[in-house]
């Protein structure tokens, strides 16, 4: 019978460890063995094998009348046999019965038990409505919670206790493939003894609720390992030429595979004395990350060498003797393989066989002067004089003053770049995320919020789609390891939901807003992006003829501060400031760089806030180059950044109130 097409990509078999949950019947835990997809974009999509080869018609002993169909669906059903929700699975359309896949796969528990180890009345199997009156919350057997209403339990209607499915396979005790010698008791975490070992002597992981324990050996392994033992032999040509054996006990290693040590059950070849994790057996060969600009291959054995892993806050050494991870085109860049394939590093593709793309690049060379960049559609000219233009001229993609540097500009219109920003490549790759990011030039000028800094910008801009992210050009051209001239050592990306603060500025971050922040590995020294991608030099005519540029804190001045030549107040000189070293003018770095600084002029942004009253407002984006500043709408004070809002009123549904005149930045209140 011909197999149903289960996904919209060819799934590749792999004899890789996979951790998660298998995309077909949604069970959680190692698949060994299976098929996935080498689609970008579609990394978690892993199947276990029964899975991705399930018939498109079966015959279930639930349901004997009619054969089942296996449909694929967008919508969610309910499973006739445990309750659960479910897309992928299989139906009968005359009798409307339903059964997920991982329902379909396995045998059909008996509704009734009248003779079971677990009791000694009969248990029914039920859905898990437990927390009707009267009912246990726990497993009578194994003393731990029945979590959810949905699925299936057994049920003693006489005594109103509840126990586990699956705990009438293991209770009081079970076999296991690899532990042969003697039956494991299910126990609780609260039952185990104190000597039991506190993780999984298999996979490693700690337990949650229960574990499998053989007190005559001490050995104790997870419900997730004792349900879906590991194969005891691995044959996976592409990580050794030899079967592979599981050596189930304790014992410290070093993985031939990826030269870090191991503590317990590595697969071992009997003929090669050759031991590895896991995880390492079926490595990939060639791959992309995003730490490395070039396709990165796996060797066996790197040979002598002084080699630091080049990903992230890792930087330990590579021991060249074992497997790991090399450029051919970067002598000197390795990466160990454990690093380079984690899931935040690796876009999960793997290119063996695969031709490389050519780059493609942002300009044509018309001659030793001119380039015609895709974003426009005239011919850019390179500027070499090394003079200042006005403040006001900003670089299109950037969005930001060109200073001293070199820059292109079109001799036909007002457009114009940076060089550093006319050499931007067309595709990348950033730490933030595993998965390439394309350079847009957003051409309608439409503001975007940056995923990094976090901050309103327009220009150009690097966009994942299939992640929704999208980052300005300040951002994504940091890389690994950053040096900054406040800090002494090099700073590593490290990114996340949690509550960390920025040296630099003591902004903390919110827990439930992805957080982007350099850390230093050797001392406690954080950097956000936003204060990371601060210009080291400003112009600044209204206050002073020379550039402003950026002062990490002069430490030497105690009890003094100085005054900021814009809000006229005091400025800390512990903290960082802007200060022209000609004058001694200083001022606050909030004075200088506003949140919408990084927007073009001209640009319109659309603000709610709460300000004595519920207001919506379209606010656009002007300069603050006029002699007399203008008040502030909100505050009351006088603007003092360079680009401000100048507010256009438009009703709220709800107070039918508005605003007009500026607005000194979103945050003003």
């Amino acid at each position: 019978m011909e197999m149903v097409e289960f996904h919209k990509h060819p799934l590749l078999p792999v004899t890789r460890f996979s951790f998660g949950s298998c995309k077909g019947c949604s069970s959680f835990g190692y698949i060994y063995g299976g098929y996935r997809c080498n689609e970008l974009g579609c990394e978690e999509y892993v199947y276990h094998k029964e899975c991705a080869e399930l018939l498109p018609e079966i015959n279930h002993s639930s349901h004997p009348d009619h054969p089942l169909k296996l449909l694929i669906r967008d919508r969610d059903s309910a499973c006739n046999r445990c309750g659960d929700s479910f897309k992928n699975g299989y139906f009968c359309s005359i009798c409307d019965v339903k059964l997920d896949i991982r329902c379909a796969k396995g045998p059909t528990p008996l509704l009734i038990l009248e003779k079971t180890n677990l009791h000694d009345h009969p248990l029914h199997l039920g859905k898990k409505s437990i927390y009707e009156s009267g009912y246990d919350r726990k497993c009578k057997a194994c003393d731990t919670l029945v979590y959810s209403e949905i699925g299936l339990c057994y049920k003693c209607y006489e005594c109103k206790l509840v126990f586990h499915e699956e705990c009438d396979k293991f209770f009081p005790e079970a076999n296991h493939t690899s532990h042969p010698q003697h039956p494991l008791k299910l126990l609780s975490y609260k039952a185990a003894p104190k000597y039991a070992d506190k993780k999984c002597l298999l996979c490693g992981m700690g337990f949650d609720q229960r574990l499998h324990h053989c007190d005559i050996c001490n050995f104790s392994i997870c419900s997730r390992c004792m349900s879906n033992p590991p194969p005891l032999v691995v044959v996976s040509r592409t990580t050794h030429e030899h079967q592979l054996h599981l050596f189930p006990r304790r014992m410290d290693f070093t993985c031939n595979a990826c030269g870090m040590q191991g503590n317990r059950s590595p697969y071992f070849c009997l003929q090669c004395n050759f031991m590895i994790h896991r995880k390492c057996i079926d490595l990939p060969r060639v791959i992309n990350i995003n730490r490395h600009n070039h396709r990165i291959s796996y060797t066996r054995r790197l040979g002598h060498g002084d080699w630091k892993c080049g990903v992230g806050l890792c930087s330990k050494k590579v021991d060249g003797f074992y497997g790991a991870y090399s450029c051919s085109k970067c002598p000197k860049d390795v990466f160990h393989a454990s690093c380079a394939t984690r899931n935040d590093v690796w876009d999960m593709i793997e290119l063996e066989g695969t031709p490389e793309e050519p780059e493609e690049p942002p300009f044509v060379v018309i001659d030793d002067n001119t380039i015609k960049h895709f974003s426009h559609d005239h011919n850019l000219r390179i500027n070499k004089d090394g003079g200042m233009l006005h403040e006001s001229i900003l670089c299109q993609a950037c969005v930001f003053q060109i200073c001293s540097e070199l820059f292109y500009n079109c001799e036909e219109c007002d457009f114009i770049l940076h060089e550093k920003c006319a050499n931007l490549p067309r595709k990348k790759r950033h730490l933030c995320d595993s998965l390439p990011f394309t350079l847009d030039t957003n051409s309608e000028g439409e503001a975007s919020k940056c995923y990094l800094c976090r901050q309103d910008f327009t220009g150009f801009r690097y966009m994942c789609l299939n992640r929704d992210i999208v980052l300005d050009v300040r951002c994504s051209s940091l890389s690994e390891p950053f040096v900054h001239e406040s800090h002494q050592h090099p700073l590593y990306y490290t990114g996340g939901y949690c509550m960390s603060k920025c040296t630099a500025c003591g902004d903390c971050t919110n827990r439930e807003i992805y957080s982007a922040l350099f850390n230093c590995d050797q001392c406690d020294f954080r950097l956000g992006f936003k204060c990371a991608i601060l210009p080291h030099k400003v112009m600044r005519y209204k206050y002073d003829d020379h550039p402003l540029c950026l002062s990490y804190s002069e430490s030497s001045v105690d009890g003094e501060y100085y005054w900021c030549e814009a809000c006229e107040t005091k400025v800390n000189p512990r903290k960082w400031f802007y200060t022209c070293k000609d004058c001694g003018v200083a001022l606050h770095i909030s004075c200088v760089v506003g949140d919408v600084s990084y927007v073009m002029p001209g640009s319109v942004l659309s603000v709610a806030r709460l300000a004595g009253g519920l207001k919506f407002y379209d606010g656009e984006v002007v300069p603050n180059t006029s002699i007399c500043r203008p008040i502030c709408t909100v505050c009351n004070s006088r603007c003092k950044l360079p680009s401000i809002l100048q507010c256009n009123p438009r009703s709220t549904i709800f107070l039918q109130l508005s605003m007009t005149g500026y607005v000194c930045s979103l945050g003003c209140h």
